[in-house]
């Protein structure tokens, strides 16, 4: 299955189509899901691939709280907020997800035969451009791989996958995630992000033919201003 390499490629091919009124202005924080007005589904784009795709729909939960529910039964699409982020020193992306069922022990997720996954939650880094070496962060509720493993993507070398909840112990319980993106990224490439243009949720399983039910909400960034970084280190270095 192709679908990263589909996803960094097609997605950005198609931005020129869509009038990105959701585009996020460059502040400390931002709500990118949560919300869920009548018009929130303008500022996501859904991404299909060539098969049948995972459907998405808002729910209500304890009579008021809405949030949104990712079914997969042997498909595979996203949902992508675009983004246009310069990242200082620190970046930070929150949010929250419940799944019903991790996927079976057996997933080899690390190959292109079992990557799929119950839930993944990306951070895209690159211009608005048709590009095989766009990087991303790929953070995932994995079948079996141990909590903070981290491994290339078996179909693009410069999707980097780290593991933030594995197997059924916290299944049907709402898990609120935060990581330091910024730090990720050093850390998968040895260099600093310069823009960070999407934020994606997704739920896959049309490459092992399973079923998956995932549940996602209150998705935020939060990034430092570079401007503000720079100006604290020319501090440090006149002191």
């Amino acid at each position: 299955m192709r679908q990263i390499l589909i996803y960094l490629s097609v997605t950005f091919a198609a931005i020129q189509f869509f009038t990105l009124s959701g585009v996020v202005a460059q502040t400390k924080t931002s709500v990118l899901l949560g919300d869920f007005k009548e018009d929130w589904q303008n500022d996501w784009v859904e991404r299909k691939l060539a098969v049948k795709p995972t459907k998405y729909q808002v729910k209500t939960e304890d009579d008021s709280n809405r949030v949104l529910k990712a079914t997969s039964i042997d498909a595979a699409s996203g949902l992508w907020r675009l983004l246009d982020i310069r990242p200082g020193q620190t970046g930070k992306l929150r949010w929250r997800w419940k799944i019903d069922q991790p996927l079976s022990k057996d997933t080899a997720e690390d190959t292109k035969g079992g990557d799929d996954y119950v839930a993944r939650v990306y951070v895209v880094f690159g211009p608005h451009f048709v590009s095989w070496k766009t990087r991303a962060i790929c953070y995932v509720w994995a079948a079996n791989k141990e909590v903070g493993a981290s491994y290339k993507n078996p179909y693009a070398a410069h999707v980097r996958t780290i593991v933030i909840q594995s197997g059924k112990e916290n299944r049907n319980e709402w898990i609120r995630e935060e990581r330091n993106f910024v730090a990720d990224y050093r850390k998968a490439f040895n260099k600093h992000p310069e823009m960070v243009s999407a934020v994606a949720v997704m739920v896959d399983t049309d490459n092992t033919n399973q079923v998956a039910d995932a549940w996602f909400d209150d998705i935020s960034i939060e990034v430092s201003d570079p401007a503000t970084d720079a100006a604290k280190r020319k501090n440090r270095i006149k002191l």
